[in-house]
């Protein structure tokens, strides 16, 4: 997985740090939902950033968005522990890293979410565009 920041970005925010980027997916896709696997999760350090206190999609709702294809929809979960997905983040404090899982569409691109991807997918190609408040 790679993630290219946009041309213009970082950029100061009210005494944060906004950076917009483009977040391939990974290689080989470790599943959540079927093998316990990690997903494909993204830490502030490689972003060359301390934290998170927020992040969106650019395509999308705020906590899930379409990759540019079309062909795949990608949910969010903070991490509240070393690699496991959750909706808690921890209380006034910016968050290390989240996690994207990865769903197929159910049949032509841009339409009703499916099934989780399969472990071992590559999906490199894919990308998704994500905007993150850091610190």
């Amino acid at each position: 997985m790679a993630n290219t920041i946009v041309l213009g970005y970082p950029q100061p925010q009210d005494g944060k740090i906004r950076v917009v980027f483009d977040h391939y997916g990974p290689l080989s896709y470790a599943n959540i939902g079927g093998s316990s696997g990690a997903g494909d999760v993204i830490n502030a350090t490689d972003l060359a950033m301390g934290g998170f206190d927020v992040v969106g999609v650019g395509f999308g709702a705020y906590i899930e968005g379409y990759t540019v294809s079309g062909n795949y929809v990608v949910k969010m979960f903070s991490v509240a522990t070393a690699g496991t997905p959750s909706d808690n983040y921890p209380p006034g404090s910016a968050f290390k890293s989240f996690i994207l899982q990865w769903f197929t569409v159910t049949s032509t691109p841009f339409s009703a979410i499916s099934t989780e991807v399969a472990n071992a997918t590559n999906l490199s190609a894919e990308y998704l565009r994500l905007d993150a408040t850091c610190v």
